[in-house]
């Protein structure tokens, strides 16, 4: 029963053009809308211990309600859905039998859309950490109704600013790709140390290196490259899959360098990773320039043979 003691309730009916209009007021005398109901503020509260929020929805026997309030302390408007005492926080379901939910848009072309089309009002939505400054919200992406196969999240995650990733993965960052605060990028690897490191093979039509002259200083020829060629061991080799299982190492036998070697032959070529391991790689694009140098070097070296067994020759007739 209402009390109207507490409830000011005022109906007014005025007739215009033939139709009847009603306003309603609850806490005041003067309505500008149908209904409208005035209130003491309140912030939402987590406990029964004090009268919280402007309307309330509840069943005649459930224990969930759903409350309506206008803020204390600022400009925001707020709803939850709780139980009567407010100390626990229950689901709040919107459109939970279907229908698109537009926030900044009236005409929702999906389950949830943000701004509208024309662009004044953009899409944006902000996930914020947790208590850790370095862990942000994530997102999931459900692969399966069953839940037989593994599902891909998106998230912030880290627990420095220096490991601190975006990450976008299924069970575990092997299966991923991150993205540090610094650009860079691992695939497979949640400590890249260069703009793209990838944990695995890459498959590509093809891969451009930058090499415009405009780009390069301090220009100078490789110095004696048949020799530095000759200096070089390519080897037949397996990688250590067993050791190494996180590098996702090929199990087929396969040829190159041993980066250790070249360093003492072409330091410049060999990259050595900014980790405590320091594990080394080459960079064997680099050696074809070697190559073309130390060809046309021998081939300096056939062309002067040439010229001395042609002289050879004439004398000896």
């Amino acid at each position: 029963m209402i009390k109207m003691k507490y409830i000011k309730l005022i109906t007014f009916l005025t007739l215009l053009s033939g139709t009847a209009y009603a306003q309603t007021g609850i806490g005041t005398t003067a309505p500008v809308n149908k209904l409208e109901v005035v209130a003491t503020t309140a912030d939402p509260a987590s406990s029964g211990t004090a009268a919280n929020g402007n309307l309330r929805l509840g069943g005649i026997s459930a224990v969930h309600v759903l409350d309506f309030g206008l803020s204390s302390t600022s400009t925001f408007s707020w709803i939850q859905a709780r139980n009567k005492t407010y100390g626990t926080n229950y689901i709040l379901g919107i459109n939970p039998l279907g229908g698109n939910v537009g926030i900044g848009n009236s005409t929702p072309n999906s389950t949830l859309t943000v701004g509208n089309a024309a662009g004044t009002i953009p899409g944006e939505i902000t996930l914020n950490p947790t208590t850790n400054a370095y862990e942000g919200g994530q997102i999931n992406f459900k692969k399966s109704l069953t839940g037989s196969t593994a599902d891909w999240s998106i998230d912030q995650y880290g627990t420095t600013a220096a490991d601190a990733r975006l990450r976008i993965f299924n069970t575990s960052e092997a299966n991923g790709m991150i993205i540090k605060e610094n650009g860079f990028i691992g695939m497979g690897n949640s400590a890249p140390t260069v703009r793209l490191q990838v944990t695995g093979d890459i498959i590509a039509n093809s891969i451009a290196g930058s090499s415009d002259a405009r780009f390069k200083t301090n220009i100078t020829p490789i110095a004696n490259p048949l020799q530095k060629v000759l200096a070089l061991r390519g080897v037949h080799f397996n990688w250590n899959t067993s050791a190494f299982p996180q590098r996702m190492f090929s199990d087929k036998r396969t040829l190159g360098f041993i980066a250790q070697e070249v360093e003492k032959v072409l330091p410049e070529i060999v990259q050595t990773e900014n980790t405590t391991e320091g594990y080394k790689s080459v960079q064997y694009d680099k050696v074809v320039a070697l190559l073309v140098e130390a060809m046309k070097e021998q081939q300096k070296q056939i062309n002067q043979l040439k010229r001395e067994l042609k002289k050879l020759k004439r004398r000896a007739h």
